[in-house]
């Protein structure tokens, strides 16, 4: 009977102990809209702060409402709740009288037993946000930010679920914060991968909220986390950029109206301004978009030119350009600018050009389905601060994160090398050959198939089969330098015959062996001199089958 007793005494001072944390929890968050209230009654009536508060609780008496929410009301009145930066297809802005609920329907739809429904006035709905606002600003750990919006914002709306995930670098969410989520169904989708169909990440890729019920995410094929009908998926943005998103899930399949959806929005801002914040290093440095910030230490280490690009988006959130975000040291466009003349700039605003060549399908198509995007090189005309430039230019686009991650090459040198190596060819008659003997992959100039009267279309010729397209008097010398190349590592050099469409000539073969650590020869790198023969005719021969 006596541990009885000592663990009813013990129960109880615990149950007191959290009702107290609780209590001081409650007051902290409240506080804020306080002080707030305080400060505009010091500003109107020209009293100070402790008469303020007396005014404050003056009112609370007579309206038997609680101190918080007399200042929230004061607050709602004098600073009005801002409309959501971007609402659904169907939304036409926070139109506060839409949202008023008779009492009486509340009363019946409460008899029911359904979910409960808000009726408030625009005062009062303008006061539970700045409430359920400075609750979330006094969170000091992700984990609870989903409770605090669903017990101080959402709950009234009857909300049954809320997740807050961030975006990650290669596309995927990572949930930080549920409620209303069994445990078990948490962990198994902590994190969600990009290549899932899932409605949180489709207004993410959007970066528009998307309202759907539970048949309307059937149709369209949406694998569904929690059980339950209407959901809201709402972007979280950072200085423009989506860095995550907020799930919010009713227990019916009843859409919400605008008015409702605009408050919901805005408390889903709420949530994505504090979470931006608590997701900030020690000294304040942005780090809300894992993506940006992960591909910025990356960035400094990649030679050549790379960009972040973040998409652009006009009032619909259709993507309309792209912006350069972050971009390597190294980064040089072909008029000659550096990362800092055009980071943070849009893409068509510097270069036009790319919608045209179907670069900017391109990063589009990057962006919205994960595929990556791939230009070979391509000449095109390109805008320059010195007027027009034809340039030839590759390019290699992949999704990272909300943005898309882009290398770009450009390869007038080599062309230009290439060109003057083959006229050189041309003139000397000469040309290139490599082996590789691991791949079996071999490469010849245009010269050397041009020396060899070997139609390009058929391919090049393998090394040991070399020997059969010269004079039968010299297949047998050339054979035997070959195997004494590719063997004993012996370096070639003979001159043949060929005989070949009716146009006799003599050419000079050499070729070095590549040897590798192991002293076995895994490449040989030739080039073929045309010593005698019409070149002439050469052109017009029959080429060798």
């Amino acid at each position: 009977m006596q541990r009885r007793a000592e663990h009813d005494r013990l129960a109880a001072t615990v149950q007191r102990l959290q009702a107290e944390v609780d209590g001081l929890r409650r007051s902290q968050r409240h506080r804020a809209v306080i002080e707030q209230a305080k400060g505009l009654l010091v500003g109107r009536l020209g009293c100070t702060p402790d008469e303020a508060f007396t005014h404050l609780s003056h009112i609370s008496q007579q309206s038997h409402l609680k101190v918080a929410e007399v200042a929230a009301g004061l607050l709602g009145i004098a600073a009005p709740m801002p409309e959501p930066s971007a609402l659904g297809a169907e939304g036409d802005g926070f139109r506060p009288e839409r949202y008023v609920t008779p009492a009486s329907e509340a009363a019946a739809a409460d008899r029911d037993g359904a979910a409960p429904v808000v009726s408030l006035l625009p005062e009062e709905i303008t006061a539970r946000y700045h409430l359920a606002c400075a609750a979330l600003s006094s969170v000091d750990d992700a984990a609870t930010l989903a409770e605090v919006a669903w017990s101080e914002g959402l709950r009234h709306l009857g909300v049954a679920a809320v997740l807050i995930a961030v975006l990650e670098p290669d596309g995927a969410v990572r949930l930080v914060s549920t409620h209303g989520v069994p445990k078990v169904l948490a962990s198994a989708w902590q994190r969600v991968p990009g290549t899932l169909k899932v409605a949180f990440l489709q207004a993410v890729v959007n970066g528009r909220p998307l309202w759907i019920d539970g048949k309307g995410a059937a149709e369209l094929g949406y694998e569904l986390l929690v059980d339950g009908g209407v959901r809201a998926c709402i972007p979280l943005r950072d200085r423009g950029r989506a860095f995550g998103v907020a799930s919010i899930i009713w227990p019916t399949d009843d859409l919400p109206e605008p008015g409702m959806r605009a408050y919901v929005s805005a408390i889903a801002e709420a949530c994505g301004r504090r979470l931006s914040q608590l997701l900030r290093d020690p000294h304040g440095a942005p780090v809300a978009s894992p993506a940006a910030h992960w591909v910025e230490a990356v960035l400094e280490t990649l030679p050549g030119s790379f960009a972040l690009l973040a998409p652009v988006r006009d009032d619909t959130g259709q993507i309309i350009d792209f912006r350069f975000d972050r971009c390597s040291p190294e980064a040089t466009d072909a008029g000659g600018r550096l990362a800092d003349d055009f980071c943070g700039r849009r893409v068509l605003d510097l270069y036009p050009h790319v919608v045209g060549v179907g670069v900017f399908d391109g990063y589009l198509q990057a962006l919205c389905t994960g595929r990556p995007f791939q230009l070979p090189p391509t000449p095109m005309s390109v805008r320059t601060p010195d007027g027009e430039r034809l340039v030839v230019m590759s390019m290699r686009a992949a999704r990272f994160g909300d943005g898309v991650l882009v290398h770009w090459q450009y390869h007038d040198a080599e062309r230009r090398l290439r060109s003057h190596l083959d006229r050189v060819q041309r003139a000397a008659g000469a040309g290139w050959m490599e082996w590789d003997l691991t791949s079996g992959q071999v490469t010849w100039s245009q010269a050397a198939y041009r020396i060899l009267q070997r139609d390009p279309g058929h391919g090049a010729i393998k090394l040991a089969s070399l020997p059969r397209y010269v004079a039968a008097d010299d297949a047998a010398a050339l054979s035997a330098a070959v195997q004494r190349l590719t063997r004993a590592r012996q370096p070639l050099d003979c001159t043949v015959r060929l005989q070949r469409g009716g146009t006799p000539s003599v050419v000079r073969l050499v070729a070095d062996p590549v040897v590798a650590d192991s002293g076995r020869v895994v490449a040989v790198h030739g080039a073929v001199h045309l010593v005698s023969g019409d070149r002439g005719a050469q052109a017009g021969a029959r080429r060798l089958a």
